[in-house]
């Protein structure tokens, strides 16, 4: 806190060649945002936008509601919440855990999936993250540009409502889906390069962007008065190249829920399964909706007219990317939508099935009674004469009369539309 005090109120003389600063903040905490709103005059809603935890108080707006596009349009700010795809090593612990650092970012785990990492017990999550840039200017009177992230994957643990519930902790190291995103630089000629220079680790986005900034030439960056554009390039691209896992998996997604339907007692078997499709693809629902949001407000933020017609070409492959992203986004969101009607009609269907066959099983009952009943009457009439009884010399007399008996009470209690459908 000392060294973030003492750089703030630093004052360097322009003579020295520099131009500007870019501060990047891992793992924002009360003291940093105090020490960085008093002293960059900083609007509390880009802090409060940045930290947007899950289920806030239902009495206080959620930042990136509360304000119109066009009274947003003006800031000089950006705002990248995404996901990050992750495993873990375990199949019984909770679905929703929460990573071990200052702001609680949720993490959301999903049902084990078919096809990963076959024969090892592992779940597929989705770890909330975000990435807040801002560009201002501190009171030595050069360029600022502040970047807010959050740090590397830490260990996952219940949430503060499930450990009041008594859910136990956990101690899960998750690790990267794939191994991260999909390095965007150009690949280098391995014939020619040395292996031995700098490597994307991938650990967290504050050494990523260490990583980009270092070792590749920025787009359109006018050093004396940058744009904001050219600023967040690489948080943009860092985060759009995590979008593109998280579209991996809701392709993967669409493939799991669909539904195969082989005889009436293997689907009653995969009615639970069934139950827990439909509660997933409606928390799929939900989870894209948040989704749609976040990609559509990265897209109309690009598509905010800029000045500077040098940052042109960045914008429009930066548009390009995103609107891809949207693109193949509700192409997969509307076939996970798709998916819940149909297996709702095919639970409906085994439901229909499961009638079926109790009804069939009810109607053999019917039968048999129709055959026992008359045989119990005619049984309890003859008793009374010894005569008749089994071993009497009338004992004929029972078949004479009850097989005709049974004859009749069937074929006059028989339903209409067995009469009418003979088998």
């Amino acid at each position: 806190m000392d060294d973030l005090a003492a750089l703030l109120r630093d004052r360097i003389n322009r003579k020295s060649g520099l131009r500007g600063r870019i501060l990047i903040v891992e793992d924002l905490t009360r003291d940093v945002i105090e020490q960085l709103g008093s002293q960059l005059n900083i609007d509390p809603y880009f802090f409060a936008s940045h930290l947007d935890v899950f289920q806030p108080d239902i009495s206080t707006p959620r930042p990136y509601l509360s304000k119109l596009p066009s009274m947003a349009r003006n800031q000089d700010s950006l705002f990248l919440h995404y996901h990050r795809v992750l495993e873990v090593d375990s199949l019984t612990c909770q679905s929703t855990l929460v990573q071990a650092m200052n702001v609680p970012r949720k993490v959301k785990l999903l049902p084990p999936t078919k096809g990963v990492s076959t024969g090892i017990a592992r779940r597929i999550g989705f770890a909330r993250h975000c990435c807040s840039v801002l560009r201002t200017s501190g009171k030595d009177g050069l360029w600022l540009c502040l970047i807010l992230v959050d740090p590397s994957l830490r260990i996952l643990c219940p949430s503060k409502s499930q450990a009041e519930e008594g859910a136990q902790p956990a101690s899960l190291l998750p690790r990267l889906f794939q191994g991260g995103f999909e390095d965007f630089l150009p690949r280098p000629d391995f014939l020619e390069t040395s292996m031995a220079g700098p490597r994307l680790e991938r650990r967290s986005l504050l050494e990523d962007l260490i990583f980009y900034w270092c070792n590749a030439k920025p787009r359109c960056l006018n050093i004396e008065a940058p744009t904001l554009i050219a600023l967040s390039q690489y948080p943009l691209r860092i985060v759009a190249a995590e979008w593109m896992v998280y579209l991996e998996v809701m392709y993967h997604s669409t493939k799991q829920y669909e539904v195969r339907i082989g005889t009436i007692p293997a689907a009653l078997e995969q009615m639970a399964n069934l139950y827990a499709d439909l509660s997933n693809l409606q928390r799929w629902a939900r989870r894209n909706i948040a989704t749609a949001y976040k990609l559509r407000y990265v897209i109309d933020w690009l598509k905010t007219d800029r000045e500077d017609d040098d940052t042109l070409e960045l914008q429009t492959l930066l548009l390009k990317d995103f609107s891809h992203i949207a693109a193949t986004f509700e192409a997969y969101n509307s076939r996970l939508i798709d998916m819940a009607p149909i297996v709702t009609s095919t639970i409906q269907v085994i439901d229909s099935q499961r009638a079926l066959i109790e009804t069939a099983n009810i109607s053999r009952l019917t039968h048999l009674a129709m055959v026992f009943v008359p045989l119990t009457f005619v049984t309890g009439l003859f008793s009374m004469n010894d005569n008749i009884a089994p071993g009497g010399k009338a004992f004929w007399l029972y078949f004479v009369v009850a097989i005709p008996l049974c004859l009749v009470v069937y074929f006059l209690a028989r339903p209409q539309w067995e009469a009418s459908n003979p088998l």
